[in-house]
């Protein structure tokens, strides 16, 4: 008797659903140059919190530093960046690092 197999749709179905893994967290130390006072602080800590996909913002005025913790897919460092600059600021990012939630 012929081994069943399953039509190839189903089984890339099956393949998509077992491998889908849950998007990740993620955190970018962003260079941030021309913050002067505390007003600039909450303007940038506003703009980045309203962004979909960030969890957090920490905005270091003496650092000259923001540090945004997100969710992959859902907000990257470069419109991260981007936010910062449309209000103003210089912005480099850094390079991503996964944060572990455990």
């Amino acid at each position: 008797m012929p081994a069943r197999r399953l039509p190839a749709l189903a089984l890339a179905t099956v393949l998509l659903i077992a491998c889908k893994a849950e998007p990740r967290v993620m955190q970018v130390e962003i260079a941030v140059e021309g913050m002067t006072c505390e007003s600039c602080v909450q303007g940038i800590t506003y703009e980045l919190e309203r962004l979909e996909g960030v969890r957090s913002v920490e905005v270091d005025l003496d650092g000259g530093k923001a540090t945004v913790t997100y969710t992959e897919g859902a907000a990257e460092p470069a419109g991260i960046e981007e936010v910062i600059e449309k209000i103003g600021y210089e912005a480099e990012p850094g390079e991503a690092v996964a944060v572990d939630e455990g």
